[in-house]
Formats: structure tokens, sequence, C-alpha cells
């Protein structure tokens, strides 16, 4: 037998399936993504280190040459546009300029003050200073970028007058900017200016929310200050009645030469109110006319008998087309609501307030709050409940509907506006005559009816204590 012996020769396949590709370049495409933002990240830090070691440097060359100049003419001037002003103290020094150093852009802020050193006593003090302005201190502040308090480098140095201090003149100004708790606001920026001296500085309170300017030049309520911080409600003084059309609580501040004179002004974290107009049932009403007013008190209309408030908002706007208007970067306080629109009665609000109409603001807390509006043109019924002894609202009394001809059999209770309202859901009532009974805790119960008919009925019930 003839036999043959063949061997097949193997055949092996080698490289990479679709899939075995696709996932690769999934895992690079990961891989060179976490490597980029690795880069991106320490390449910022490195320009970051690199642009503060220049404003360290610049801040501290700044302020060799400012320690090197003659005492008197340290402090600060800036050029307004049509004149120069000055800090206090006065001086030659440039309150703010621009420094361009290897392509990157600084802004170098120069600010100096006198010291009324606790060392050998205060003006007014235990004991008192009768020369208050012992030294000067100087704050240079270097920002780059987006100038926030994270890219700006300070430093900090005393300068004393050569031989025996001599008074500067003028009083020591200290102003004071507390939130509503009385708590210090610190970092709060104040513009200060003196029209009549030649002042306008700008500053920051301390720690405590303090700024103490010993050798303020004198002057009858002519210092305007404007105090502002990222996050919270500005405030200002004003110019005594009548030159403002109003009786202002935040007036100029005076300066009574060689004594301290304080000011305070109060201010807190701003709020953002968010209403809502919608209907019983939740659904959106757009565009409805709303008038607000409230907040801060800015002072008293002298020409109103009584006088009257006059506050930081006052507004006549509307609601969009999704029912919503939001009022930004409001004040503390109470806001008084007047909510209207064709076919529609104001209800009340929601979240329940101590009065209907009025929105309680919490300083630095969003407010967000929805003005409930009645059909006048489905059938409904509004139960209004009050004590007849004083006319006072009654919460919690227990409102009975029902009618046995239409199958209709309801019970709310009131809020604290004494308020109940019917149907609880769509669809509106039928037409036709409802028995309604109202029991109260401490009242004679109250039956009567509600004839409805395609349209929003109000009874308006008073209970009889017992």
């Amino acid at each position: 037998m003839f036999t043959t012996n063949s061997k097949q020769p193997a055949i092996s396949s080698s490289g990479f399936t679709l899939i075995e590709a696709l996932v690769f370049l999934f895992i690079f495409a990961i891989s060179s993504m976490a490597f980029l933002q690795t880069y991106a990240v320490g390449t910022r830090l490195i320009i970051e280190s690199k642009n503060r070691l220049g404003a360290t440097a610049l801040a501290n060359q700044k302020m060799e040459i400012i320690r090197s100049i003659d005492y008197d003419t340290i402090g600060t001037k800036r050029w307004n546009g049509s004149a120069w002003v000055y800090g206090i103290p006065a001086g030659d020094l440039l309150e703010d300029e621009a420094v361009s150093v290897n392509t990157v852009q600084y802004q170098v802020h120069t600010f100096v003050q006198y010291v009324d050193d606790a060392f050998d006593g205060t003006l007014g003090g235990s004991p008192t200073d009768a020369i208050p302005n012992d030294y000067k201190r100087i704050r240079v502040s270097v920002s780059w970028g987006a100038l926030g308090a994270d890219q700006t480098a300070s430093v900090f140095s005393n300068v004393s007058p050569n031989g025996i201090e001599t008074s500067a003149g003028g009083g020591v100004l200290s102003i004071n900017i507390l939130d509503v708790s009385g708590s210090g606001v610190s970092g709060a920026t104040v513009h200060i200016v003196n029209s009549a001296s030649g002042v306008d500085i700008t500053t920051a309170t301390d720690s405590t929310g303090n700024i103490t300017l010993p050798g303020a030049p004198a002057g009858t309520q002519n210092y305007a200050l404007t105090v502002s911080k990222s996050g919270y409600y500005g405030a200002m003084t004003y110019p005594p009645y009548p030159t403002s059309a109003y009786n202002p609580i935040d007036e100029h501040a005076s300066v009574v030469a060689g004594v301290l004179n304080p000011k305070t002004i109060v201010m807190d974290q701003a709020s953002d109110i968010l209403l809502h107009t919608k209907d019983p049932f939740g659904t959106a009403i757009p565009n409805i006319d709303i008038s607000i007013e409230g907040g801060r008190i800015l002072g008293t209309d002298m020409l109103t008998v009584p006088p009257m408030p006059v506050y930081g908002l006052k507004q006549d706007t509307s609601t969009d087309a999704s029912g919503d208007k939001t009022f930004a970067a409001q004040s503390y306080g109470q806001y008084a609501l007047t909510v209207s629109g064709a076919g529609y009665q104001f209800y009340k609000l929601t979240p329940e307030s101590a009065t209907a109409t009025v929105i309680d603001v919490v300083a630095g807390v969003n407010s967000d709050v929805t003005a409930i509006l009645l059909d006048t043109a489905i059938g409904s019924v509004k139960a209004a409940v009050t004590n007849q002894s004083d006319g006072s609202p009654v919460a919690g009394a227990s409102v009975h509907l029902s009618s046995a001809s239409l199958g209709y059999d309801a019970t709310r209770t009131t809020d604290q506006y004494g308020f109940a309202y019917f149907p609880e859901a769509l669809p509106e009532l039928a037409a036709g005559t409802y028995d309604m009974e109202v029991s109260a805790t401490g009242f004679a119960s109250d039956a009567s009816t509600a004839n409805v008919n395609g349209a929003l009925v109000t009874n308006n019930i008073a209970l009889t204590p017992n």
C-alpha cells in the first residue's frame, strides 16, 4: 500500500482586531486627556507662582522707594480726570498705577494712613494723646489677572517722623462697618470723598470692620462714604435734608478738629428674591403686574403726613412668560408686594409670612416665594374666617362645603390668614347652591350657603367667640 504523509503548514494570524484597536484608542485618549489636564494645571500654577513672585518683588521695590523719600511727602494722590485729589494724609505717591513687567500687567495700589498708637495714649482715651498722628502706616498691594484677593500680594511698613512728632491738624475719622447683628464687616471697600478738602481715597476695613484716619481735615457733613463688598448689599451716605430729597439715615460724616469722630454704617449680605405667580393648583400664570417696595430703609420722606420710609427698592414690573421674576442682590428687610392681573384676584403668598402681602428677607438667604392668584372666571369658593370681636383672622378653623344634589363634599382648614379655598383640584365647582359649615375651637359654629355660577364666590364668615 502506498501512503503519503503530508503535513499542512500552520497558519498564524497577527495584529489587532477592530475591538482591540478601539479599546487601545479609548485608553490612549483617557491617558492623554489626564496628562494634558495635569500639564495645564501645572503650567497654570507655575505661571501664577511666577506672577506672585513678580508682584511681591514689585511691592517691595515700591516700598523701598517710599521709605527713602521725605516723611512729609509720604501720602497719596490721584488724578480724577480734572484735578488732583488726595488721601489722608496727602502726599506725592500715586494711589493707583499700572506697571508692566515681562508682559505681565500689574495694578499697584498704595494706601497711607496716620496711626494713633496706644503706646503714648490715644485721642479721647486714657491717657489721652493730644497728637494722634504718631507715625504713618503704608500698605502697597500689587494685583494681576482678575485682581482678586488670590491674585494680590501686599507688603506693609511703618514710617516714623524725623525728630519729635508734630500735629497734622484735623481730627480722627473712625469708620465702623457693621452687619445687622452688630459684628464688624472685614474687608469691606470704603470710598471716602471730601471734595472741599480734596480728599478722595479708597481703602478696606480691618478684621473688626474699622478704618481709623487720624489727620482728617475738619468739615461738617462733607465726607461722602460709599461701602461695598462682594456678596453684600452696598451702602452709602447722603447729604442732609433738604439737599437730599428725603431725610437720610446715613448722612455724610463730619470731622471736628482735635477729637475722635466715629461714623457707623450697617450693611449685610445680599439676597435674591425669586417670585413666581401661580394658581392654587400649581399652574404658572404669566405676565402678572407686580409692585414691590421695601428692603433697606434709606430715610424718611418729609413731604408725607406722617413721614413715610424711603426704601432701597421701589419698582413696578411684571412676571415673565413663565410666571417668574427675580429681584437680584437685594438687602435684608421686609418687602410689601402688590400683585394684579386681569381676571385674577390675589390670594396669598407661600410660604406664608406674618402678613399676607409682605416678604421677609433674611440677609444672605435667598427668598423663593410664590404669589397665589385665584381665577375669578371659574366656579370656586373662597372662605375668609375672622373673629367677630376684633376682625382678626381665625387660623385652624374647619370649613365644610357640600352639596348633596351635586355630589360634592369637602372639608378644608383655614390657614394663618383665615382663608380656605375650594376646589382642591380641577375641575371647577359645578353651578349650584352649596352648604358651608364653619367651626373652630372657642367659637360658635356658623352655617351659610354659597351660590356658585361659573365664577369665584367669596364668603366672609365672622365667628362669635364662646
